[in-house]
């Protein structure tokens, strides 16, 4: 995942916390419309 897909050498993959690697596949996942974005609201969607 990390070396193919995130385009990370190997070095940078063995590296990484899963944490980081987590993250990165989220957001890898967004950017290609992979994810679904659930529609939920939040403190932040909310308009006073």
């Amino acid at each position: 995942m990390g070396t193919n897909l995130l385009r990370m050498s190997e070095e940078q993959f063995w590296s990484s916390t899963p944490k980081k690697l987590q993250a990165l596949f989220k957001v890898y996942k967004t950017v290609n419309g992979i994810d679904e974005h659930s529609d939920f609201d939040t403190i932040d969607n909310i308009l006073f």
